[in-house]
């Protein structure tokens, strides 16, 4: 079968642990644009942490960011489409997390904010963006009520974490919904949003969106938000360092890791047949 679509993951896929995109996989970009496959990406960092990425490769129209939470167009930033948090939850789980006291992050579609005193976590918020903006408290940040909420999240040790899952479960209410899962530091951390949408849909809306049928699609990711993608693919590709259960929700397991990137230039090759 032809394929006419490919969609990258970002981090671990695209980008190196390094956070950059290796000269191979810029050039296998340049030529699958070349040769009229189209690309796209769905990431979970925010818009303003993936438009350089596909600025610097070349990709225009919408890419799926916050894991397909919302579609933006790469070069006038324009939302396409958005799952926020419908204010009514916002006020309760506000009240929710402020009880157990964690550090909080407010996941906007245009920044990060979070409280003076949580500073020393924003290089890991620099995971999903540059665009951070701190507050003496982030509970009592314009932003609960005024910007369009993509996801909360707070951090915390194991147990903190699991017992504010807990709660949260019995708290929330359809399609919001928490994901805990370790940092780099071993801690937790935790992140609510609306689970409506994930890379799978975000697959489905960007293969639409280019007139492409979703068994034309190829997928490349290496973690398990990637895997609804993987699976919804017309092929789907993981990295080779990724986890078990996303090898085996893939069609095909690439060579290529996260240190040197390469899996573009890779699935380039098999696929399409272009060698750079």
């Amino acid at each position: 079968m032809h394929f006419d679509l490919l969609v990258l993951d970002l981090d671990g896929t695209a980008l190196t642990r390094g956070r950059r995109v290796s000269e191979r996989d810029q050039a296998a970009v340049a030529a699958l644009l070349e040769a009229g496959v189209q690309i796209s990406i769905a990431t979970g960092r925010l818009f303003g942490g993936a438009q350089w990425v596909a600025q610097l490769l070349g990709i225009h129209g919408s890419i799926a960011v916050m894991n397909g939470a919302e579609l933006v167009d790469v070069d006038t930033g324009q939302v396409r489409s958005g799952r926020y948090i419908d204010p009514a939850q916002a006020t309760r789980l506000r009240a929710c997390l402020r009880a157990f006291g964690l550090a909080t992050f407010l996941f906007a579609s245009e920044q990060i904010h979070y409280a003076e005193v949580d500073a020393q976590h924003a290089p890991y918020l620099n995971i999903w963006t540059e665009q951070l903006r701190a507050h003496p408290d982030v509970f009592d940040a314009p932003a609960w009520e005024h910007d369009r909420l993509l996801a909360v999240g707070s951090i915390g040790t194991p147990a903190a974490v699991d017992a504010m899952a807990d709660v949260l479960e019995r708290e929330l209410d359809h399609p919001l919904a928490a994901e805990a899962f370790d940092t780099w530091h071993e801690q937790r951390f935790i992140k609510v949003r609306d689970r409506s949408e994930d890379k799978a849909s975000a697959l489905e809306h960007l293969a639409r969106e280019r007139g492409v049928r979703v068994e034309r699609t190829v997928a490349i990711g290496d973690w398990s938000n990637d895997i609804s993608m993987l699976r919804r693919a017309g092929l789907g590709l993981a990295m080779g360092h990724a986890p078990e259960a996303v090898k085996r929700a893939a069609d095909r397991v690439l060579a290529a890791d996260r240190e040197e990137g390469g899996g573009i230039a890779e699935a380039a090759a098999a696929i399409w047949g272009i060698r750079v």
